[in-house]
Protein backbone atom coordinates (compact mmCIF):
# COMPACT_ATOMS: atom_id res chain seq x y z
CA UNK A 1 0.00 0.00 0.00
CA UNK A 2 1.51 3.26 -1.32
CA UNK A 3 0.70 6.32 -0.28
CA UNK A 4 1.11 10.53 -1.91
CA UNK A 5 3.19 11.96 0.23
CA UNK A 6 0.24 14.04 1.78
CA UNK A 7 -1.84 11.04 2.81
CA UNK A 8 1.60 10.11 4.41
CA UNK A 9 2.03 13.44 6.52
CA UNK A 10 -1.92 13.31 7.88
CA UNK A 11 -1.70 9.75 8.85
CA UNK A 12 1.81 10.95 10.52
CA UNK A 13 -0.04 13.56 12.55
CA UNK A 14 -3.06 11.47 13.12
CA UNK A 15 -0.95 8.89 14.55
CA UNK A 16 0.78 11.21 16.77
CA UNK A 17 -2.09 12.41 17.84
CA UNK A 18 -3.04 9.31 19.41
CA UNK A 19 -4.97 7.62 16.25
CA UNK A 20 -4.28 4.24 16.87
CA UNK A 21 -6.04 3.25 12.80
CA UNK A 22 -3.76 5.65 11.49
CA UNK A 23 -0.86 4.22 13.23
CA UNK A 24 -1.47 0.80 12.09
CA UNK A 25 -2.17 1.86 8.74
CA UNK A 26 1.12 3.18 8.42
CA UNK A 27 2.92 0.18 9.28
CA UNK A 28 0.84 -2.07 7.42
CA UNK A 29 2.60 0.19 4.34
CA UNK A 30 5.89 -0.90 5.24
CA UNK A 31 5.68 -4.53 6.90
CA UNK A 32 6.12 -6.17 3.67
CA UNK A 33 9.30 -4.04 2.09
CA UNK A 34 10.52 -4.32 5.83
CA UNK A 35 9.92 -8.06 5.79
CA UNK A 36 11.40 -8.92 2.27
CA UNK A 37 14.28 -6.72 3.24
CA UNK A 38 15.09 -8.28 6.34
CA UNK A 39 14.68 -11.83 4.38
CA UNK A 40 17.09 -10.89 2.28
CA UNK A 41 19.31 -10.05 4.89
CA UNK A 42 19.29 -12.58 7.39
CA UNK A 43 18.53 -15.61 4.93
CA UNK A 44 15.62 -17.45 7.41
CA UNK A 45 11.91 -16.73 7.69
CA UNK A 46 12.23 -16.67 11.30
CA UNK A 47 14.51 -13.88 11.37
CA UNK A 48 13.24 -12.15 9.16
CA UNK A 49 9.73 -11.62 10.98
CA UNK A 50 11.85 -11.46 14.56
CA UNK A 51 13.26 -8.50 12.55
CA UNK A 52 10.35 -7.10 11.32
CA UNK A 53 8.61 -7.21 14.43
CA UNK A 54 11.52 -4.80 16.13
CA UNK A 55 11.63 -2.71 13.34
CA UNK A 56 8.00 -2.03 13.57
CA UNK A 57 8.52 -1.13 17.29
CA UNK A 58 11.24 1.49 16.35
CA UNK A 59 9.44 3.14 13.68
CA UNK A 60 6.23 2.87 15.69
CA UNK A 61 8.32 4.92 18.91
CA UNK A 62 10.19 6.55 16.96
CA UNK A 63 7.78 8.24 14.73
CA UNK A 64 7.58 11.49 16.40
CA UNK A 65 11.31 12.11 15.53
CA UNK A 66 10.20 11.55 11.56
CA UNK A 67 11.07 15.06 10.27
CA UNK A 68 9.50 14.06 6.46
CA UNK A 69 12.82 15.40 4.64
CA UNK A 70 12.29 12.38 3.16
CA UNK A 71 9.48 9.95 2.22
CA UNK A 72 8.21 8.07 5.06
CA UNK A 73 9.08 4.12 3.33
CA UNK A 74 13.26 5.89 3.20
CA UNK A 75 12.97 6.65 6.85
CA UNK A 76 12.31 3.10 7.87
CA UNK A 77 14.45 1.42 5.17
CA UNK A 78 16.88 3.56 7.11
CA UNK A 79 16.04 2.13 10.23
CA UNK A 80 15.35 -1.48 9.07
CA UNK A 81 18.99 -1.32 7.92
CA UNK A 82 20.71 0.12 10.87
CA UNK A 83 18.83 -2.46 12.74
CA UNK A 84 19.70 -5.39 10.69
CA UNK A 85 23.63 -4.67 10.46
CA UNK A 86 23.42 -4.98 14.20
CA UNK A 87 21.32 -7.78 14.47
CA UNK A 88 23.47 -9.96 11.88
CA UNK A 89 26.68 -9.42 13.81
CA UNK A 90 25.02 -10.24 17.09
CA UNK A 91 23.54 -13.53 14.93
CA UNK A 92 26.84 -14.11 13.76
CA UNK A 93 28.73 -14.22 17.30
CA UNK A 94 26.40 -16.29 18.24
CA UNK A 95 25.95 -18.91 15.29
CA UNK A 96 29.35 -18.24 13.36
CA UNK A 97 28.94 -19.66 9.74
CA UNK A 98 31.31 -22.91 8.95
CA UNK A 99 30.79 -25.84 7.30
CA UNK A 100 29.76 -27.83 10.06
CA UNK A 101 26.95 -25.46 10.51
CA UNK A 102 25.44 -25.62 7.29
CA UNK A 103 26.87 -29.56 7.47
CA UNK A 104 24.44 -29.79 10.63
CA UNK A 105 21.88 -28.32 8.05
CA UNK A 106 22.60 -30.18 5.51
CA UNK A 107 22.64 -33.75 7.47
CA UNK A 108 19.12 -32.83 9.01
CA UNK A 109 17.20 -31.91 5.99
CA UNK A 110 16.58 -28.45 7.74
CA UNK A 111 18.24 -27.08 4.49
CA UNK A 112 14.42 -27.92 2.81
CA UNK A 113 12.84 -25.48 5.14
CA UNK A 114 14.70 -22.56 3.74
CA UNK A 115 13.08 -20.53 0.53
CA UNK A 116 15.41 -20.69 -2.67
CA UNK A 117 16.41 -16.88 -2.79
CA UNK A 118 18.89 -17.72 -5.65
CA UNK A 119 16.49 -16.21 -8.25
CA UNK A 120 17.96 -18.65 -10.60
CA UNK A 121 21.36 -17.81 -9.99
CA UNK A 122 23.54 -21.38 -10.90
CA UNK A 123 23.81 -23.05 -7.91
CA UNK A 124 26.54 -24.47 -8.58
CA UNK A 125 28.46 -21.01 -8.27
CA UNK A 126 26.80 -20.04 -5.69
CA UNK A 127 28.14 -23.08 -3.88
CA UNK A 128 31.90 -21.84 -5.06
CA UNK A 129 31.07 -18.34 -3.96
CA UNK A 130 29.83 -19.47 -0.09
CA UNK A 131 33.17 -21.81 0.21
CA UNK A 132 35.60 -18.94 -1.05
CA UNK A 133 33.60 -16.56 1.68
CA UNK A 134 34.01 -19.31 4.31
CA UNK A 135 37.40 -19.52 3.67
CA UNK A 136 38.36 -16.29 3.83
CA UNK A 137 36.47 -16.11 7.34
CA UNK A 138 37.86 -19.36 9.09
CA UNK A 139 41.57 -17.92 7.89
CA UNK A 140 41.05 -14.28 8.82
CA UNK A 141 39.61 -16.01 12.29
CA UNK A 142 43.36 -17.97 12.35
Amino acid sequence: MTFKPDQTARLIEQALNGDRQALETLLESVTDQVFHLSLRMLGAIPDAEDATQEILIKVMTGISSFEQRSAFSTWVFRIAVNHLRSYRKGMFSQHPLSFEFYGADIASGREKDVPDLSRGVDGALLERELEAILLQRDAAML
